[in-house]
């Protein structure tokens, strides 16, 4: 998401940060991110033969001219849409996509980038280089700051001093974005990230199997999403009762929040010890139970929100 014409024009997160807002930026184009758990084109990969990606090339075979395309931008996995992550020769095929049509590859590393995947970028799981990447979040350890890294070449053809904010580059977020990066490397988190990302991952399944809830346990390094549901045959999503189990986690001691109306997010620091991410999912089972066993009232969801 974002707050800038652009960045909104581009948003698919929610009609709340569109409406009242038009006209926005002509001609950019909207495709379904490939979700496998929930295929809007009623696949089951591999067997669907990518249905998504052939909805791509149906587009720019009908459509959209693809010399006319600048740009195809990307989350490698989507994030406040629910963890979402592509099915493994997805972006690997896109990027043959644009390359074979000289179209630019933008990937939006906001949320999964420096470490949060268990690599450095989420793109490295796939081996897939970018022409262009959208940076921010955890760049500077909270502080705020953002960046735009792209090819050599396409950086030299602005000039300046265009693209150019009066607040940008402030010399205390860029030392805290430099210490940031040299901790990662040095204290080898990305590698930290997969090894307790697998661990909290085999955790959840093992919860999936005691609570009928849970209907997907999905993502990659410490960026783990808990897909509750209503029922497993139609996949609805439970969303008041995934309100309800934030509220308990919270009078339990544990801070959660919720994506894609009832995924559970589970994005903890990439140092936490090992004592306390089980201590977090611990309280999570136990929130789930409880919402199972109908021990939470439904006046909490006067209280509570999200996207």
């Amino acid at each position: 998401h974002g707050t800038t014409i652009g960045a909104i024009t581009l948003s698919g997160i929610t009609l709340r940060m569109r409406r009242k807002l038009g006209p926005l930026i002509p001609e950019v184009y909207h495709i379904p991110f490939p979700d496998c758990y929930r295929c809007i084109f009623g696949g089951d990969y591999p067997e669907c033969g990518m249905r998504c990606m052939n909805y791509l090339r149906v587009l720019l075979d009908t459509t959209i001219p693809p010399e006319e395309v600048a740009m195809i931008a990307v989350e490698p996995i989507q994030g406040d849409a629910g963890i979402v992550v592509p099915p493994p020769n997805y972006l690997p095929e896109l990027k043959r996509l644009c390359e074979d049509n000289g179209i630019l590859f933008a990937a939006e590393e906001v949320q999964t980038g420096f470490g949060r995947t268990g690599k450095m970028f989420a793109l490295d799981h796939w081996s897939v280089v970018p022409d262009i990447m959208i940076l921010g979040k955890a760049i500077a350890s909270g502080l705020p700051l953002s960046a735009l890294v792209s090819r050599k070449e396409l950086m030299e053809r602005w000039e300046a001093p265009a693209h150019l904010f009066t607040m940008e580059a402030n010399p205390l977020s860029c030392v805290a974005a430099l210490v940031t990066i040299d901790i990662i490397e040095r204290e080898k988190l990305c590698e930290r990230a997969e090894r307790l990302g697998q661990y909290a991952k085999k955790r959840f399944l093992e919860l999936k199997e005691a609570h009928p809830l849970i209907g997907d346990v999905r993502g990659k390094g410490l960026m783990l999403g808990v897909d509750l549901i209503k029922d497993h045959k139609t996949k609805q999503p439970a969303r008041k009762e995934t309100l309800k189990v934030d509220w308990r986690a919270w009078e339990k001691g544990l801070i959660l929040i919720h994506l894609g109306k009832s995924v559970l997010r589970i994005a903890p620091p990439l140092t936490i010890e090992k004592e306390e991410l089980d201590r977090g999912i611990d309280i999570v089972g136990e929130a789930i139970g409880d919402v199972e066993k109908d021990l939470v009232p439904d006046s909490v969801l006067q209280r509570m929100g999200g996207w």
